[in-house]
C-alpha cells in the first residue's frame, strides 16, 4: 500500500495561522426526529433539517441511516485533521478498526482516536472527562457543547451555517426572499410557489448534502416541491429561502481557512486551500466533486474577491476552516448560493496534490462514497492494484447494515477520461466479491 503524505492538515494550518488549542474534534451530526442511540438522543437544542430517511417508516431503512452517521461520516471527515484528537463512539467504532486506515499514512499526520461508549452509558459524564483541557471543534453544534470550551460558539456556529445567513448578512447571493410556509396557502391557485414564473429555487435552512434544495425549472418539478413543502409545513418547518434561478457555467465549491484575527490570513484576507468542481444530480442533489490541481492557480484568482466578500460578513469570532459555493452565469457574474462554515467534504482532496499530480503526474483528482458487500476491509484487496500505486486512496471504510459497508475513496486521474474510467474500473470491482475479482482477473 503505497504511503499517503499529505501538502498539509488542519492541526499545522491551524497552528501556523495563530488559531490555539490543544483540540479535540468531533464530526458527529443529529436530527430534531430520530435518536441516533438511546444514549445519543435527537437534537432540541440545534436540531438539523430533514435529510431523506429520518420521516421514513422502513426501519431498516433509519437503522442504515444511523450506522452511516454513527459510522461512516466521522470517519470520512477526520481524513485531513493531522495531529488532533478525534471522537469517535463505540460499538459503531473502535480503535482496531481504525487501524489500516491510519496505518497508509505518515505517522505525524495521523489523528489521535479518542473513543467514548455509548453502551456504557453516562455520555454526557464521558464527553466532559475526555474533552477537559481541550478546545471543542465540531461539526454541527448539539446542545450539549453549550458547557464546553469551543472554538466557536455552538449557537454562533448554528446561526451562520443557517441559509437565512446568506440573505440577511448581505453576501452577493441571488435575488431571494424569505418566505413563512405557516403563513402561506399551499392549495390555493394565489400560492407563491404556483404563481412564481419558471424557473426558480426553494432552500430549507439547514438541510445538509443539497437535500431540501428544489430546482423549479418545469411544471412537474414546482408539483414535487409543493408536495415537500406542504409536508415541511405540517412537520412544523416556518421558513424557507425562494432564490432566483441561476443559469450557471461553472459550479465552484471554494475551501479556505480563516485564521485567529491578529493572523496574516484573517476574515479579510483568507487562505484558499482548494477550489473543487461540484457533482451535482439532475435534482441538485451533491454526489460529490473534482479537483483539477493545474488550474488551481487561475480559478483562485477567479473566485478571489468573491470569497474575500463573503469572509468579511462572517462575524468577527469566526475562525478555522470553511466552505462557500460560487456559481457563475453566462455573463460572469457570481453568486454565493451557500456557505459551509465548518469542515468540508472536500477538505482532504485539498490536502492531495502533492500526492497525486507532483509525484504521481495525475492533476485531477475526485471522491465518492462506495457500498459494498462481504468483509469491510475487502475493499483493499478489490482495489489493490490502484491502491499500490496510489493512485487510488481509501480514505474511510464502516459497516453499516447486515453484510454491507460503505467506503469513501478517492482517485486520481490524468484528464476527465482518465478519471471516468478509473471511477468505472472501481464500481465495477465494488460491485462484485473478491473470489469473483480474483476468478476472472477483472
Amino acid at each position: 500500500m503505497a504511503t499517503i503524505r499529505l501538502d498539509t492538515t488542519l492541526a499545522d494550518l491551524y497552528r501556523a495561522n495563530g488559531i490555539e488549542g490543544p483540540f479535540i474534534v468531533t464530526m458527529y451530526c443529529v436530527f430534531g426526529h430520530m435518536d441516533l442511540h438511546p444514549e445519543f438522543p435527537r437534537e432540541l437544542v440545534y436540531p438539523e433539517d430533514e435529510e431523506p430517511v429520518p420521516y421514513a417508516n422502513d426501519e431498516k431503512e433509519i437503522a442504515h441511516l444511523r450506522r452511516v452517521i454513527l459510522g461512516l461520516k466521522p470517519l470520512r471527515r477526520a481524513f485531513g485533521l493531522g495531529d488532533m484528537e478525534v471522537i469517535f463512539f463505540e460499538p459503531n467504532i473502535t480503535a482496531k478498526g481504525m487501524e489500516r486506515a491510519l496505518a497508509q499514512m505518515v505517522p505525524e499526520q495521523r489523528h489521535r482516536p479518542t473513543i467514548v461508549n455509548l453502551d456504557q452509558g453516562d455520555v454526557l459524564e464521558q464527553l466532559r472527562q475526555v474533552t477537559m483541557g481541550r478546545k471543542l471543534l465540531f461539526w454541527r453544534p448539539q446542545g450539549w457543547m453549550n458547557e464546553h470550551d469551543c472554538l466557536i460558539d455552538p449557537g454562533e456556529a448554528y446561526d451562520i451555517n443557517s441559509k437565512k445567513f446568506l440573505l440577511t448578512s448581505g453576501m452577493h447571493t441571488p435575488p431571494s426572499e424569505i418566505v413563512d410556509l405557516q403563513e402561506t396557502d399551499m392549495v390555493g391557485r394565489e400560492s407563491i410557489f404556483r404563481t412564481r414564473p419558471l424557473p426558480f429555487v426553494i432552500k430549507l435552512y439547514r438541510a445538509g448534502c443539497s437535500f431540501g434544495t428544489y430546482l423549479v425549472t418545469n411544471e412537474e418539478r414546482r408539483k414535487q416541491a409543493l408536495e415537500a413543502m406542504s409536508k415541511y409545513k405540517s412537520r412544523g418547518v416556518s421558513e424557507v429561502l425562494l432564490s432566483k434561478y441561476i443559469d450557471l457555467v461553472q459550479d465552484l465549491s471554494v475551501h479556505f481557512l480563516v485564521g485567529a484575527p491578529d493572523s496574516d490570513h484573517d476574515r479579510h484576507n483568507p487562505l484558499i486551500l482548494g477550489v473543487t468542481v461540484q457533482t451535482l444530480t439532475k435534482e441538485g442533489k451533491w454526489v460529490g466533486g473534482h479537483i483539477d490541481y493545474s488550474a488551481q492557480e487561475a480559478l483562485q484568482s477567479l473566485v478571489w474577491d468573491t470569497v474575500r466578500d463573503t469572509t468579511a460578513k462572517m462575524p468577527a469570532t469566526f475562525m478555522g476552516w470553511a466552505g462557500v459555493d460560487i456559481v457563475v452565469d453566462k455573463a460572469g457574474e457570481q453568486f454565493v448560493v451557500d456557505l459551509n462554515a465548518r469542515f468540508t467534504g472536500s477538505m482532504p482532496i485539498c490536502f492531495m496534490s502533492g500526492h497525486f499530480w507532483k509525484d504521481r503526474g495525475l492533476p485531477l483528482a475526485q471522491f465518492a462514497a462506495f457500498e459494498y458487500k462481504g468483509g469491510v476491509d475487502d475493499i483493499y484487496e478489490r482495489l489493490q492494484p490502484l491502491i499500490e500505486r496510489g493512485q487510488v486512496v481509501v480514505t474511510a471504510t464502516a459497516t453499516v447494515g447486515e453484510d454491507l459497508n460503505m467506503a469513501d475513496v478517492v482517485w486520481g486521474g490524468k484528464d476527465q477520461g482518465d478519471l471516468a474510467q478509473v471511477e468505472g474500473w472501481v464500481r465495477k470491482r465494488m460491485a462484485r466479491s473478491w473470489i469473483e475479482v480474483m476468478a476472472t482477473g477483472e
